[in-house]
């Protein structure tokens, strides 16, 4: 029976997962999840894909696109939601994506594959908030992580809360476990004022933890932080130094699984620098790929903006109007 799923789409998959339980347990169990995992990336990668959101032709709905090489689509609308006022997490976390209505305010997750959208309950007020999206191996639960201050700017009123998909606290937001320490609050105040920031600096999932880049004007002096991590799994924060150069002017992706931070060394050169921290526990960055954009764009893409990708080895570019993309496969690109 094993070997019968296994050629089965995904969408489909979760359909079966609800006929009886000792399908439901084989369809979830992580040994049948890396054999599926495995045949598909064994397959011919589909054409890539690229996510979008756009405002419907109705003033308060938002339409979300999926773009590829051979066409585009329209995947699902939302109603009651501005397309202008729409934040999307910048890569879908197994998945899933993580969508922000500022005007609301509300959060939805929805996934690209099933179209299955939900709407999260209603969080706690606040005066300026980031969210991400990432997925606890340990429970096996996906969850949205909430920074915000609670009720005007200052480190003394930064707090954080998560809110698990389906996980045992019910329908509702939770405080984060370990809470955030004084020690991590200037950090987490300069991740808030980043994304929120023209750049839209948003978070990443990666090695089980969400990464925020901690750039801001809090700090008149270069921070002993370059990243704020935050486990999914034990809900604690941890932070890391940059490379051997400093913090501003990057931003974080998440190739092949690991955390990377990507640097631009333009105008003074053609060269952007993607580092590689290969394992969070000791928090070292190695330099995995040198790109001379010069040889691997046009000219028109004369100073391109990382936006999104689909799959971990692919980084988008947009600029003026057009889209283009990089593959990295191992140190070739």
């Amino acid at each position: 029976m094993t070997d019968v799923f296994l050629w089965l789409p995904v969408k489909s998959l979760l359909r079966f997962r609800t006929v009886c339980r000792s399908w439901a347990a084989l369809l979830s169990s992580d040994e049948f999840c890396g054999l599926h995992r495995a045949k598909v990336e064994a397959e011919a990668a589909p054409p890539p894909k690229l996510l979008f959101i756009s405002p419907a032709a109705s003033f308060d709905s938002t339409g979300i696109y999926s773009c590829s090489p051979s066409g585009n689509g329209l995947l699902l609308t939302l109603n009651d939601v501005r397309g202008d006022h729409v934040d999307m997490t910048p890569a879908p976390c197994h998945g899933i994506t993580l969508l922000h209505d500022a005007v609301e305010p509300a959060y939805y997750v929805f996934n690209a594959t099933t179209r299955a959208v939900t709407r999260l309950p209603p969080c706690q007020d606040s005066f300026m908030a980031i969210a991400g999206l990432g997925f606890d191996s340990r429970r096996r639960d996906y969850k949205v992580v909430r920074l915000f201050f609670e009720k005007h700017f200052g480190v003394d009123n930064i707090k954080c809360e998560v809110y698990a998909l389906g996980g045992e606290h019910g329908d509702r937001w939770m405080p984060a476990a370990g809470g955030v320490p004084f020690r991590f609050r200037r950090f987490a105040a300069a991740a808030i004022i980043a994304t929120r920031s023209e750049a839209k600096l948003m978070p990443v999932f990666a090695d089980g933890f969400l990464h925020w880049v901690v750039d801001s004007p809090l700090f008149l002096a270069k921070p002993r932080a370059a990243v704020l991590s935050f486990s999914l799994a034990y809900e604690t924060f941890r932070w890391f130094r940059s490379p051997i150069f400093e913090v501003p002017g990057v931003h974080l992706v998440e190739l092949d699984g690991h955390l990377c931070m990507v640097r631009d060394l333009r105008p003074d050169t053609s060269i952007m620098e993607i580092w590689e921290m290969q394992d969070c526990n000791s928090g070292d960055w190695t330099l995995a790929h040198r790109i001379d954009l010069l040889q691997h764009v046009q000219r028109g893409l004369t100073e391109p903006q990382i936006i999104s990708h689909w799959f971990c080895w692919q980084l988008w570019i947009k600029e003026q109007g057009n889209l283009g993309y990089i593959q990295t496969q191992g140190d070739h690109l």
